[in-house]
């Protein structure tokens, strides 16, 4: 039987991000399939979830991946750990997880941040995309981009393509799954306030646009509804976005001060300490719609946004924004509801009809139903299993490979300045 050791760059804990919640899944999913698997965590390993019997976790340590994976036949990483694994287990065939597109996502943080998480996340994908074995990305938008990448280090060559024309058996899709049935509901969030209707947004970040909403929530102020955003319980992550909507919202009156008790029919902005992985389901169900507004940009042109396709599984409706798989995926299907962009009006329009249980609503909930069909993670996870089945190490990569050095000028004069301020005054 073989043991797939998997290798992600979260820790695996209760309270988890979209990548965490991925590799535990992976973990109690693919015993199912015939495996034995280790999961190795970043994190302090009693505080891994329950795991099923044919699988067990191991604490990660830098320098020791022989010792901790010693019985692997193959290892699925994700993150700026699969650089260790990459580089300290050579013969080991590697499945490389892009789901997360980290190089895009953080290209949002250069004013608070600085070129340093640029400089590292290219010399990290340079790296990933030239020695991995076989790669995994989230959609077909994602794949375009990854193989352009792919080409530009020689990992499309005339030996892969020969071999495999459609390169299948490089990059393939396997996007976030969702379970064949939900676990029996238990109510998350307190009881509702008379005639009180709760919005999900979710976690901040810079490539969201909440604005929309929150100038439909202050047009609808006598409508009851509750708006819920959750608190990043990650400290070294920029909350620029969290503190100006938080302004903008006092400014209001919006803003619910903890522990405050509501007084008459009046919508306003809560938040949420971050849930726990087990209970995500439970949080969608206790809500009536989940809304991600967000600005056309390349990150949500390639990011699926796995909470869409948990609140799809809750029969939990959904809004947002046109343009990215997602919204792709929500039109063939019509199964959301898709509004142009920074079009407060039309979020406004679709929570009305959301809220007042329009025609559309139980229809688009059977269409989401539909949509979910490929997203069983028996299917999702099909061009995994091939590979950790018959794994491989990629003979072209020593003859094509490039190492291509990452460029980046120097931070600007001022901003250095400010970073050894802040330095200084950490100390």
């Amino acid at each position: 039987m073989s043991r797939i050791g998997l290798v992600p760059s979260e820790a695996i804990r209760p309270r988890m991000a979209g990548i965490g919640i991925r590799y535990l899944e992976l973990a109690r999913r693919l015993p199912g399939h015939g495996f034995q698997v280790v999961l190795v965590t970043p994190g302090v390993l009693s505080e891994v979830p329950e795991l099923p019997e044919k699988a067990q976790a191991r604490a990660f340590e830098r320098g020791r991946l022989g010792e901790i994976l010693w019985d692997c036949d193959v290892v699925v990483t994700q993150g700026q750990l699969a650089n260790d694994v990459l580089i300290e287990l050579p013969q080991t065939p590697t499945a490389v997880d892009f789901y997360d597109p980290f190089l895009v996502e953080n290209l949002h943080y250069v004013d608070s941040l600085g070129l340093d998480p640029y400089r590292n996340d290219h010399a990290t994908w340079v790296l990933q995309l030239s020695r991995g074995d076989f790669f995994l990305c989230s959609s077909d938008e994602q794949r375009q981009f990854y193989l352009g990448f792919l080409a530009a280090l020689g990992r499309v060559n005339p030996y892969s393509v020969r071999h495999d024309s459609d390169l299948k058996d490089l990059i393939d899709v396997v996007p976030f799954g969702v379970p064949d049935q939900l676990p029996e509901h238990r109510p998350y969030l307190p009881k509702r306030s008379p005639g009180e209707r709760r919005l999900l947004f979710g976690g901040l970040y810079d490539w969201y646009d909440p604005w929309p909403v929150l100038e439909s929530l202050e047009a609808h102020r006598d409508a009851g509804w509750t708006l819920l955003l959750i608190r990043n319980p990650n400290p070294g992550t920029p909350q620029e976005l969290f503190t100006e909507v938080e302004s903008w919202c006092r400014k209001r009156g919006l803003w619910a001060e903890e522990g405050a008790s509501r007084e008459g029919r009046s919508s306003r902005v809560e938040v949420l300490d971050w849930v726990p992985g087990e209970r995500r389901y439970d949080l969608l169900r206790d809500v009536d719609l989940v809304v991600a507004t967000h600005r056309l940009s390349l990150e949500t042109r390639l990011s699926l946004r796995t909470r869409f396709l948990d609140a799809l599984a809750a029969d939990c409706p959904v809004v947002i924004t046109e343009g990215g798989a997602m919204s792709r995926l929500l039109r063939e299907f019509d199964a959301g509801w898709v509004v142009p962009e920074g079009d407060a009006g039309a979020v406004g329009r679709a929570f009305e009809d959301i809220l007042e249980a329009g025609p559309g609503v139980e229809s688009r909930r059977r269409a989401g139903r539909e949509l979910l069909e490929s997203f069983s993670w028996n299917r999702v996870l099909e061009p995994l299993i091939r590979f950790c089945r018959e794994p491989k190490l990629d003979g072209t990569k020593t003859q094509f490979a490039a190492d291509v050095p990452t460029r980046a000028p120097a931070d600007p004069l001022m901003f250095r300045a400010r970073r050894k301020l802040r330095h200084l005054l950490n100390r």
